[in-house]
């Protein structure tokens, strides 16, 4: 079966209906008209402002489901030089999914799920090769959830290095907090090793990601 991955950017428009309910008496004299017509007013400013936040959310449809955009960072400054590594982390994205149907199994049966998803770049600066798995990492999230990133759904960058290579892509991870909650995530990875399977720096790594809107 053929599954679309999630790229970092999804925008596509969302249709919002907004129902509104009638009042429930006619008021009669002139003061209290005033009163329902100032607060009209601002019911009906704040129903506009709403609406106007709802559509301006980016969206996108596929066959895994809805996929409302929370926030997102195009521009994390977290860079670290890990043996041969360059390892940068330049983007972060959380949004919610609604599950479609058929998919929901993949999810444990849940029909929402938060997606965190951060954009890593790998390079290996020398010829010998070197393992590193980024696309294993685990998240700690403030709401006291920890996960492991989701293989099957991330991109491919992670694995060997076979000597001056470079990657790029997203790492997906799925929680079951609302976007809204999170505000620090915690992400963790461990470190590189060669190819007779020695460590190479660190036993592993953490970074602090704030995720607040």
């Amino acid at each position: 079966m053929n599954m679309k991955r999630y790229g970092f950017l999804f925008a596509l428009p969302l249709a919002l209906l907004v129902g509104c309910g009638e009042a429930d008496e006619l008021k009669t004299t002139a003061t209290e008209t005033e009163e329902v017509a100032v607060a009209e007013e601002a019911t009906e400013s704040a129903t506009q402002e709403e609406v106007k936040t709802k559509e301006d959310a980016e969206v996108q449809d596929s066959e895994l489901g809805t996929n409302t955009i929370y926030m997102k960072n195009k521009a994390l400054d977290i860079q670290e030089t890990i043996a041969s590594l360059t390892f940068t982390i330049d983007k972060v994205q959380t949004s919610r999914l609604q599950v479609a149907e058929a998919y929901r199994d993949s999810f444990d049966g849940q029909d929402e799920v938060t997606v965190v998803a951060v954009n890593a770049i790998v390079e290996n600066t020398v010829d010998d090769t070197v393992s590193f798995h980024p696309n294993q990492a685990t998240l700690v999230t403030n709401t006291g959830e920890q996960v492991t990133a989701d293989m099957w759904f991330s991109d491919d960058v992670g694995g060997e290095f076979l000597g001056k290579v470079k990657k790029e892509g997203n790492v997906l991870f799925f929680v079951k907090a609302l976007p809204e909650e999170l505000t620090e995530l915690k992400l963790v990875v461990d470190g590189p090793f060669d190819a007779d399977y020695n460590s190479i720096g660190e036993e592993r790594y953490e970074y602090m990601i704030n995720v607040e809107k």
